[in-house]
């Protein structure tokens, strides 16, 4: 059983898919944050999205409040080209998704752990805000909770943040909700946590794109993945949430090791994963890869649609 949290940018509509078309009726719920988007936009792009391959399975929810440091505005107004792609014109013919104000995320996530009768694993590929704030409101849900697979922190490598009064050393994930980044770090729950430090492996490159294109005349859900691509074409983009996905797929594909880590909650360095040798905990970190089984796996995934 699976819940996607995430915060509704190429990658996160992405990671959903793949999640989606691999679990199918074990995709338990879509949350999605007001992070790296406009979210009232993202989640009409899901919605568009499983329309147009004719999806069934999860509820999906929005969380409306904004996090403590904004993703920048350029980044989040992808969201408003996601949802007008020209490709959802013929779902005009279609009865939508999902229809209705969505329920908020920290309600639809702990309605789904409070019914499930097993575990659940949260996939999460945004900040943790809406994560944090369930276990605050409901700490006995920790025991529903299988393990949290999160794409987050650069533990030997820089981050990704370049902002005022920071010293960079963060990934935004983290950095856009430091205290709930540390917060699900205290709550003792098994985390797999795929940071900077792997993804930077695996950047987007002009092969994988050409196959991904050569498919997409046979598979609607390439097809689909192909149309975001093209949004980011050209920038330095990675699979970043595509792989904590995949991690969730197929676990076997990682080199993991584990170490004792902690997150800086505030201050220059606030978001920053820092390493322990006594404090922090023991987290499992994805350090490397099979790069081509990935690529494999995402490709095939998006031909079972």
């Amino acid at each position: 059983m699976i819940i996607h949290d995430n915060d509704g940018h190429v990658d996160d509509l992405l990671s959903s898919l793949l999640l989606w078309l691999h679990f199918k009726n074990n995709l338990q719920a879509i949350s999605v944050t007001d992070g790296d988007c406009y979210v009232q936009q993202a989640y009409e792009s899901l919605v568009k999205m499983a329309t147009f391959l004719d999806l069934e399975g999860p509820e999906i929810g929005i969380s409306e409040e904004p996090i403590p440091n904004p993703f920048p505005d350029n980044w989040r107004r992808e969201s408003y080209i996601i949802n007008e792609l020209p490709i959802f014109s013929e779902n005009a013919l279609k009865r939508p998704y999902q229809v209705g104000k969505p329920r908020k995320s920290e309600l639809l996530i702990a309605d789904c752990l409070s019914h499930s009768k097993e575990p659940i694993t949260i996939v999460a590929t945004g900040p943790l805000t809406n994560l944090a704030r369930v276990l605050q409101h409901k700490p006995e849900l920790k025991s529903k909770i299988k393990e949290f697979i999160i794409m987050g922190g650069a533990i030997n490598v820089r981050g990704n943040v370049e902002q005022p009064n920071h010293d960079g050393s963060a990934e935004w994930n983290f950095y856009g909700d430091p205290p709930s980044a540390k917060a699900i770090f205290d709550t003792g729950i098994p985390i797999i946590l795929i940071p900077l430090d792997v993804t930077n492996q695996v950047p987007i490159n002009k092969e994988f794109l050409e196959k991904l294109e050569e498919q997409s005349s046979r598979y609607r859900a390439s097809l689909l993945a192909a149309k975001l691509y093209s949004l980011v074409k050209g920038l330095n983009y990675y699979f970043w949430d595509t792989l904590t996905a995949a991690a969730a797929i197929e676990p076997n594909l990682f080199v993991y090791k584990d170490m004792r880590l902690d997150v800086s909650a505030q201050g220059k360095n606030a978001g920053k994963t820092m390493t322990s040798l006594f404090g922090g905990r023991k987290i499992k970190v994805a350090i490397s890869l099979d790069k081509e089984k990935f690529e494999n796996l995402f490709l095939k995934t998006l031909q079972t649609k």
